[in-house]
């Protein structure tokens, strides 16, 4: 079962993005669910604060432009 954060409009957004920066749903999805050291968690929980969502986002966008994350 999803959880409330998974069912929101902004989780959509964040999965679109990783979709688009990972160029498939099991890399995307493995990614938001991986622990990430720049986070001190895995994407998915992060992004559940704006401020983390931010964070994830900044990532997101270095690694789909070739930047160091």
């Amino acid at each position: 079962m999803p959880s409330e954060f998974e069912s929101t409009i902004q989780f959509k957004k964040l999965r679109a993005l990783a979709l688009e920066t990972f160029g498939s749903e099991s890399k995307a999805d493995q990614w938001l669910n991986t622990f990430h050291t720049s986070l001190s968690g895995t994407p998915l929980s992060v992004a559940e604060t704006s401020t983390g969502m931010i964070e994830v986002k900044k990532i997101l966008s270095a690694i789909r432009y070739g930047g160091v994350a």
